[in-house]
């Protein structure tokens, strides 16, 4: 799962400083998906990710390539879900 936060020398916005917090207790409460899933924050305006998403609203997160959450702090139940589903279909 790729975390796109906008980035300013550890300054979060207060959407991305949410977004975090949320993934992190998501993960400390469902130690399935933290064994399961892997987590990479990264810079919303940077080059590599503009050339790869194009322009994004932060926050913004990304499974297999597609937008999942995007500009707003996602619902730490829907999250859940949706990992799950990533999850199962990786199963099959």
């Amino acid at each position: 799962m790729h975390v796109l936060l906008k980035n300013e020398d550890e300054n979060y916005c207060a959407k991305c400083c949410k977004t975090v917090n949320i993934i992190d207790r998501m993960f400390a409460s469902i130690t399935e998906l933290k064994e399961k899933i892997d987590v990479s924050y990264e810079d919303i305006y940077s080059d590599d990710t503009k050339k790869k998403y194009g322009e994004l609203t932060p926050p913004t997160l990304i499974i297999q390539d597609k937008i999942i959450v995007e500009g707003h702090v996602p619902i730490i139940k829907k999250l859940a879900r949706d990992l799950f589903r990533v999850i199962e279909s990786l199963n099959v």
